[in-house]
């Protein structure tokens, strides 16, 4: 693995069939596959976290909206104070998560520089359509290899703030949950 990260620098005298005795056609395709697969279920994962985000923002928002708790007493009473907060935090939160990341430019370029995989790397200013097509065409296994796998650590950690803020989100609904069984059974 090159120490740079750049596709450029990937070694490419590393021996690729391993150490335990499968041909080089079926161990290439078994990463290519591997890495396929792993990028398929970090979309799917993804498109997960968007869809409960936006359940949750909308299940909040009509709570918030027609909920037994008035916002309009946010700032007098506690329970609306603490209400209104939690019913923001969680929407707030939602929204980051569905929020789609968009790189700058400088990080687009550092991406086409490790990866030829991701729409961000693609999308950069570095990377013309006619160098991609003579990437694909002479590009070593080797390098699509790293390429995938470069950009499936960069998915991965979007995955992670996805779920981080989604975690945040479904904590504050929680307080909502607490509020709305107090309320609802009479003890406020």
């Amino acid at each position: 693995m090159p120490k740079t990260g750049n596709i450029e620098d990937v070694d490419l005298t590393l021996d690729l069939t391993g150490k335990e005795g499968l041909d080089l056609n079926y161990i290439s395709r078994v990463r290519g596959q591997f890495l396929f697969q792993q990028h398929n279920a970090f979309m799917q994962q993804s498109q997960l976290a968007d869809a409960k985000a936006a359940a949750l923002m909308t299940l909040v928002g009509l709570i918030a909206l027609r909920g037994p708790v008035d916002l309009a007493d946010a700032g007098r009473t506690l329970v609306a104070t603490t209400f209104g907060i939690a019913s923001a935090l969680t929407i707030v939160f939602c929204m980051i998560a569905v929020f789609p990341r968009f790189p700058r430019r400088s990080v687009c370029r550092e991406l086409a520089a490790q990866e030829r995989w991701s729409w961000p790397s693609l999308s950069s200013k570095t990377i013309e359509p006619v160098d991609y097509s003579d990437f694909m065409q002479t590009s070593e296994m080797s390098q699509l290899v790293h390429s995938t796998a470069m950009a499936n650590v960069k998915v991965a950690r979007v995955l992670r703030q996805k779920f981080l803020c989604l975690r945040i989100a479904f904590l504050s609904a929680v307080v909502l949950l607490i509020i709305l069984g107090v309320r609802l059974y009479g003890f406020m």
